[in-house]
């Protein structure tokens, strides 16, 4: 089959799109022939030689994943060839404390698909049955793709972990990227107002038009956060959907509220960062780490984008040879939503 590999570290020119033999399938597993994949900037990480994770060379890239079912492996029943699936990316063990509470994205022996393990930027993937997940007849490949990470992500964030609530008011920075944009749809499905802040107005046009009440330049603004106060009439936020970390982490802890929630996913802009102890204890700020979702919140996202509830921003699309282009534009932060590699059948 074809395949994006890599056998050193560095740029996008390391990616090269060559053979590798076809998966087979193992007892519970399935192979998908896959459709589309998504890009996350992980990607870069891993590619890059920065993520601290342990893989085999060459590696295939590619956390989300969607196609078709095309090998049934020994013992599986409850997918058939032809299904349509998209996988989740989370390879767990079922047996592990976490996996037995339900709680899977915890998992003591958990692998990642494009991180630890081949990944989906390839015509075909071998997953346990019971990883993949069926697709609604109206959710294209694509879509379920670009949803994972995005709309996985931002539920298991906003709505497990900060408990979010009618009414509030959510800060969401770096409201262009595919997770943040996904923030901004729940958000407002769960009745929030919304502030956003991004680099360009390009993107915060896209934002305003997918319902932000208010946006911020950060290029252009001298000081966001007393922008943000004047905007709350000094009342301040109730959460916090952080995607930066840096700056972003360390200021936002002055414009919440008490008994606020500052939820953090991510630290592109700065995983070590100082903290004031004093600011946090005496409002009653909560700081709530967020990482990945369970099976069951990923099904729970795909059968709200079937029902129209959400609808995945999908900015370019390449084809899978392309892929080094795709990781290029990923890396410049311009897109608003995802990027996606098409993977004609």
């Amino acid at each position: 089959m074809k395949a994006i590999l890599f056998d050193t570290f560095g740029g996008p020119e390391v990616l090269r799109y060559g053979d590798i033999a076809d998966p087979t399938p193992g007892p519970g597993e399935v192979i998908v022939d896959l459709r589309a994949a998504s890009l996350n900037h992980v990607d870069i990480d891993v590619r890059d030689g920065v993520s601290r994770f342990d893989f085999a060379m060459p590696h295939i890239l590619g956390v989300e994943g969607a196609g078709v079912v095309s090998e049934l492996g020994a013992g599986v029943t409850d997918l058939a060839v032809g299904d349509r699936v998209a996988v989740s990316y989370i390879r767990t063990c079922g047996h592990c404390e976490w996996c037995k509470r339900g709680q899977d994205n915890l998992c003591e022996n958990r692998r990642l698909f494009g991180e630890h393990i081949p990944g989906t930027y390839a015509e075909r993937m071998a997953a346990p049955a019971n990883h993949c997940l069926p697709l609604p007849e109206n959710v294209s490949f694509a879509d379920a793709a670009a949803s994972l990470v995005a709309f996985g992500t931002a539920w298991h964030a906003l709505v497990g972990r900060a408990q979010l609530q009618v009414g509030e008011t959510v800060l969401i920075h770096s409201i262009g990227s595919g997770v943040a944009s996904a923030a901004l749809q729940i958000c407002k499905a769960a009745g929030a107002q919304v502030i956003g802040t991004a680099s360009t107005d390009a993107k915060l046009a896209r934002a305003t038009a997918d319902g932000a009440d208010h946006v911020i330049n950060y290029r252009n603004d001298a000081d966001i956060y007393a922008t943000i106060q004047d905007l709350t009439k000094g009342r301040g936020v109730d959460v916090v959907f952080d995607v930066v970390g840096g700056e972003a982490f360390t200021k936002s802890m002055f414009v919440m509220r008490p008994y606020g929630r500052l939820i953090s996913i991510g630290a592109h802009a700065g995983e070590v960062v100082p903290f004031d102890i004093i600011e946090f204890f005496r409002r009653h700020i909560s700081y709530i780490s967020s990482h990945t979702q369970t099976r069951d919140e990923l099904t729970r996202v795909l059968r709200l984008i079937g029902l129209g509830t959400f609808s995945p921003r999908v900015h370019s699309s390449y084809s899978l040879r392309e892929a080094s282009k795709a990781q290029a534009e990923l890396a410049t932060r311009t897109n608003y939503g995802k990027i996606m590699l098409d993977i004609p059948g």
